[in-house]
């Protein structure tokens, strides 16, 4: 991501233009120590939505099943979203790092 892109990504977490709705979880900040998922950009055909966070902010996720193994789906709200993909991981271990994105300890 361009450093343009991150000054467009953190002007929209700055002053959304409407209230959270507050229906999904939004992920708490990244500790220092968090591990750092491996991102492609290579989306899977077709998927289905298991979990998400709240997209009132830049950057929101989705955790989601393809053919059987499930990724995390990261979303940067920009003028053209920017899509990228971690995984894929049989069900408990995408559990796992979902649950640690979440917390902050995996981004």
């Amino acid at each position: 991501m361009s450093d343009e892109q991150c000054v467009q990504a953190a002007d929209l977490s700055d002053s959304p233009d409407w209230e959270c709705p507050a229906v999904s979880p939004h992920p708490a900040r990244a500790r220092a120590n968090h591990t750092v998922l491996a991102w492609t950009a290579l989306a899977p055909e077709r998927s289905r939505v298991q979990e998400f966070t709240c997209a009132c902010t830049a950057v929101y996720y989705e955790l989601i099943a393809h053919s059987g193994a499930y990724l995390i789906h990261k979303v940067t709200q920009l003028d053209t979203p920017v899509h990228a993909f971690a995984g894929p991981w049989p069900h408990a271990e995408a559990r796992r790092w979902w649950s640690l994105l979440i917390v902050g300890d995996a981004r």
